[in-house]
């Protein structure tokens, strides 16, 4: 499906909006799993909160260089929600998007004209396929270990 020039605009702005409501959640997940001593898991979501807020940032700037105004930014920008698990695996789970990288590149192509969005969206999907890896390689170690010794193995 190609989309109009406004609607990437809008897909790009929600996009910022995810990212800092997956920010708040990766950070929440990073802390209950400190707590819970799953050190390593911990700090992998904070890693990846992290990520995602400074990818967040981008869009707000990169919309800003593209001229949309503060006022213009508050419908766009609306925080997103996202549950708030307490098991790790259902964290690891719920976060697993497996159409996130088609969904990014088809907004890199709505952007052909407009090199510097085009090669923000371009980095984004590399930094989706690692942290599709990352989920896709810890569900596989619960699915061999089991939950126990995974959870064992993320203190």
């Amino acid at each position: 499906m190609i989309m109009t020039k406004e609607e990437a605009l809008k897909k790009f702005a929600q996009l910022g909006a995810v990212w800092f409501g997956n920010s708040k959640q990766h950070f929440a997940f990073s802390a209950y799993n400190r707590l819970n001593g799953w050190n390593k898991l911990a700090d992998k979501w904070k890693e990846e909160a992290e990520e995602e807020w400074d990818e967040a940032e981008e869009v707000l700037q990169r919309l800003v260089e593209l001229g949309c105004k503060p006022a213009d930014l508050q419908e766009l920008m609306k925080t997103q929600e996202f549950p708030f698990c307490d098991d790790p695996k259902q964290q690891i789970e719920g976060d697993y998007e497996p159409t996130a990288i088609q969904q990014l590149s088809e907004l890199a192509e709505a952007f052909n004209d407009d090199y510097p969005t085009k090669k923000l969206i371009l980095k984004w999907i590399d930094g989706e396929k690692e942290h599709m890896a990352w989920e896709a390689q810890y569900l596989n170690y619960i699915e061999k270990l089991g939950y126990e010794n995974f959870l064992a193995a993320m203190m």
